[in-house]
């Protein structure tokens, strides 16, 4: 039986800020929750509210994590259950699929689709995406400008380039032909979209381009490199592995259900300009977060790093960037020459940046997609170039051949640049990573390439790198007669432990808040084992997750990093250029600022660092990262803002009157409906959650992509030896759990001119209750390796 509730109770509270508004305007809307059962099925009473009974054989999860009850009629919607921290559920027995069950077998009302694909829409598509490939204007993009820089951030070596060009022209191949038989077959959108046309390429000359899930012939002891055979069951050994697919909460707004970007509003009328959205909703003001600190910044753009890498369409196989403006971005390219990935921005005349210099375009490729992990017809799907998991996959690599670079092969350790005494990353030789082969200049080499992209993001690469050397040798002294093999993957083991427990002990609360580390059942054990594995779980990450809710940390950078000497250096100088990393206190001073200078406070506030010269290098001006996100949502075909709204159970927004006049003024010079808000863009309005620094729609979405890593991955450090075949013992786990970030600084600073550290080190040292100690303080528990002795 459903739960009665007998009040009307709010599902939410949703603020709405803006910068320069003084007030916040309050949005409740209580919803009573009707059913037709005779008998309330409640057991206790507490106040107004009377309790759910438990689910029985499903667990309680929060509406985001049902998705299907968006598409459910009220008496259809799953019973309502309890959840920690005073809130509500459902049971869910859908999971996290779009559609319960039950819908997606209903009968189609027109006539029944072919078994196979017919041999003339193969052929259009043929054709169709021979003629794509043809005749595209190969313009050239000159080393140094924006638009080369921004390539960098989805470098690849010339053999992933290779390989990327193939498998995105494949599932391109797919797409088409999936677009052509929904055009002949009459398909309905809301069909592709929700997965209802199990149509497939076998038997077709496009069933070579299905991906067959790997075959794991034997139990993997320490978990892949590349993320393979992670789940154990055969059919799915391909969940979270490097190169698969995002999920989606919701289907995707594509116009055409299938990969037709979203430009329409919902009146039929174009959307505006990524680039004037931003200028008019974005500005740059300085508002620094009162506790968490730079430090905070880096790590949520180390671990983004760590579970997402998406790749844009390429020219060719050599990974030639595609233009799609005239040089100097003094307009779009002529449509008989632009590529069919393009998709770029335009500037408005009157620009108060850009019309100073010309600009009217502002480049940007699509992402290339996957070919169908089921080999059916569906929807364009975008993927990850680096594993899903929390894996420190930037640390060691998401491909066994770069992984296998970056060791020594002699007790364990990883290759490190040895220099004034001190370890640094290794040089590279790939001068491209840096975006050039300028004299002087240094570049780093690690497990993913962007590690240059920003000098902070190279500082903690060290850290981590450093930590696996240190951990490594310690084993090595504990264990001597240890393999070079066997040190190695216990000491990438412990690190990535370390990592999990940091960011979910440590980092996850400072962003989410504590009530919805409870609701996601994401709060570490003090002790024993978590049993929260579930083998239906794809811990891969979501487009929502990757496309806005985790791109809310670009709003939190600050536009300088000030030096413990007085000096400050700017953002955009340190994009792709970490050679002060080489000068002798730099890295101490680096980690410095980091826990002492405050992040920006998460909210519509950009810095022109980004929004105006975002990778600029010599030039006056950059790109706006601000207008890239909001165009990378349509894209990506992400839903507006007030779908998510109701995927979490609260109403959507009717009119931009819920905001304040002058946020609503602005909203509606933008947007003609709130309907048409990005979820980008609607996420940052909303004030931060409780002892978080987002809004409660981004604090969701992140939660349940964390509760993914979790619940997902049979590696995790928390779970014993039934789940994890390398589980660790007792006395291990409790020695993780005793892992910081602080301490991580202390045991791999160079001590030059850092001697202590902040306790809680995401917080700013200043704060009250947090202080600054020594370095060998007692209070900075270690991780004691002596637990590995004899192993």
């Amino acid at each position: 039986m459903r739960c009665w509730l007998l009040w009307l109770f709010s599902l939410h509270i949703l603020f709405v800020k803006f910068e320069y508004a003084a007030t916040v305007t309050l949005r409740q809307n209580d919803l009573k929750q009707e059913h037709s059962h005779s008998e309330p099925d409640v057991t206790s009473k507490s106040g107004l509210l009377k309790k759910c009974k438990p689910c029985i054989d499903v667990k309680c999860v929060p509406q985001i994590q049902c998705p299907a009850h968006v598409r459910m009629k009220g008496h259809e919607k799953p019973p309502i259950c309890d959840l920690p921290a005073g809130k509500f559920g459902y049971c869910c027995r859908s999971g996290q699929n779009h559609t319960a069950g039950d819908q997606s077998k209903e009968r189609r009302v027109f006539r029944p689709l072919p078994s196979i694909l017919p041999a003339a829409v193969l052929e259009d598509a043929r054709i169709s995406f021979k003629n794509l490939m043809h005749d595209v204007a190969e313009m050239k993009v000159h080393r140094g400008l924006p638009d080369f820089t921004h390539g960098l951030v989805f470098h690849s070596t010339p053999k992933e380039d290779s390989q990327n060009f193939a498998l995105s022209n494949n599932a391109l191949e797919q797409v088409i032909t999936t677009q052509m038989f929904g055009k002949q077959e009459q398909v309905p959108l809301d069909d592709f979209i929700t997965n209802k046309v199990h149509v497939t390429f076998s038997k077709t000359p496009l069933a070579h381009n299905c991906q067959p899930p790997p075959i794991c012939l034997h139990r993997h002891n320490y978990r892949s490199i590349d993320g393979t055979c992670n789940n154990p069951m055969p059919q799915r050994s391909h969940w979270g592995a490097a190169g698969q697919p995002m999920e989606r909460l919701l289907p995707p707004a594509y116009e055409d259900g299938i990969w037709t970007p979203r430009i329409h509003a919902t009146d039929g009328s174009p959307l505006s300009s990524a680039r004037d959205i931003s200028r008019v909703l974005f500005d740059d003001v300085q508002r620094p977060h009162a506790k968490c600190n730079q430090l905070t910044m880096q790590f949520g753009q180390l671990l983004a790093h760590d579970i997402s890498q998406s790749a844009s369409v390429r020219l060719d196989e050599k990974g030639g960037l595609v233009q799609c403006c005239t040089e100097g971005g003094k307009s779009m390219l002529p449509k008989e020459k632009t590529h069919f990935a393009c998709l770029p921005i335009s500037v408005a005349p009157d620009d108060e940046f850009y019309g100073a210099f010309g600009v009217r375009c502002l480049n940007l490729v699509r992402l290339s997609l996957v070919p169908s992990p089921d080999c059916q017809l569906s929807y364009g799907k975008q993927r990850s170039k680096v594993t899903h998991f929390l894996d420190a996959s930037p640390i060691y690599g998401s491909h066994e051949q770069a992984a296998l670079e970056l060791r020594t092969f002699r007790g364990g350790q990883l290759t490190m640049h040895h220099e004034h005494g001190r370890d640094l990353l290794p040089l590279t030789d790939d001068k491209s990573a840096c975006g050039g082969g300028e004299s002087g200049k240094t570049c780093f080499k690690a497990g993913d390439g962007r590690t240059n992209q920003i000098i902070s993001l190279v500082t903690l690469h060290i850290v981590f790198g450093r930590e696996h050397n240190r951990v490594a040798k310690i084993l090595s002294e504990l264990n001597p007669t240890a393999t070079d093999e066997w040190l190695y993957q216990e000491a990438r083991r412990i690190v990535i432990a370390e990592l999990q427990h940091i960011t979910y002990n440590e980092y996850l609360p400072a962003v989410i808040g504590p009530q919805q580390m409870k609701r996601f059942r994401l709060v570490p054990r003090n002790q024993g084992y978590s049993t929260d594995y579930n083998v239906d779980v794809n811990p891969a990450i979501t487009n929502e997750f990757s496309g806005a809710a985790f791109r809310m940390g670009h709003s939190s950078v600050d536009g300088k990093y000030h030096l413990r000497d007085g000096g400050s250096i700017e953002i955009p100088d340190v994009m792709f250029n970490p050679s002060r990393l080489r000068q002798p206190a730099f890295y101490d001073d680096m980690l410095q600022t980091l826990f002492t200078q405050p992040m920006q406070e998460v909210d519509s506030s950009i810095t022109h660092g980004l929004s105006r010269y975002l990778f600029r290098g010599d030039n006056p001006f950059g790109l706006d990262l601000a207008a890239l996100n909001i165009q990378r949502g349509r894209d990506q075909g992400l839903r507006s803002y007030n779908d998510y709204l109701e995927l979490m159970g609260a109403p959507k927004l009717r009119h931009f009157g819920i905001f304040p006049k002058e946020v609503a003024d602005r909203l509606s010079s933008v947007y003609r409906s709130p309907d048409d808000i990005e979820l980008w863009v609607g996420g940052l309005l909303e004030k931060a959650v409780q002892d978080g620094f987002v809004g409660i729609t981004f604090a969701e979405i992140i939660a349940d992509q964390f509760a993914r890593f979790k619940q997902g991955d049979r590696y995790f450090y928390e779970y014993d030896e039934k789940v994890n075949p390398t589980a660790f013992k007792p006395e291990q786990l409790q020695e993780i759990r005793k892992a910081t970030m602080a301490r991580l600084i202390c045991d791999n600073a160079d001590h030059s001119t850092l001697h202590e550290v902040p306790v809680a080190a995401f917080v700013q040292a200043q704060f009250p209750g947090n202080k600054m100690v020594s370095c060998n303080d007692p209070k900075l528990p270690k991780v004691n390796l002596k637990a590995w002795a004899n192993h």
